[in-house]
């Protein structure tokens, strides 16, 4: 596996000035993907934009991983119901204008 779109963890951490155990947390609550390349964990660049919110509520709101995964389990869910709220109000928007 090559290294061209990952960025090491420890780069990370020192970057965010955050523990790798809250990298690993949110690892172990399925929040993010480390992959292991040549004996070194790594994060693929693309979830380095959910990692950045992550570590904020983390630093800001002093929340654990847990408690983010919860959040961005009602975020996601409420981003399923705005969808959904838009499939149904163009479908009556049909029914309105007969």
């Amino acid at each position: 596996m090559t290294k061209e779109n990952y960025i090491p963890v420890a780069t990370l951490c020192t970057f965010y000035k955050v523990e790798m155990s809250l990298i690993q947390d949110l690892d172990d609550n399925g929040l993010i993907k480390i992959i292991q390349i040549e004996n070194a964990p790594f994060i693929h660049e693309d979830l380095i934009s959910p990692l950045e919110k992550m570590l904020r509520l983390n630093q800001d709101l002093h929340i654990n991983a847990s408690g983010i995964d919860t959040i961005f389990n009602l975020l996601n869910r409420f981003e399923d119901m705005q969808k959904e709220m838009k499939t149904l109000r163009s479908r009556l928007r049909i029914y309105e204008n007969q």
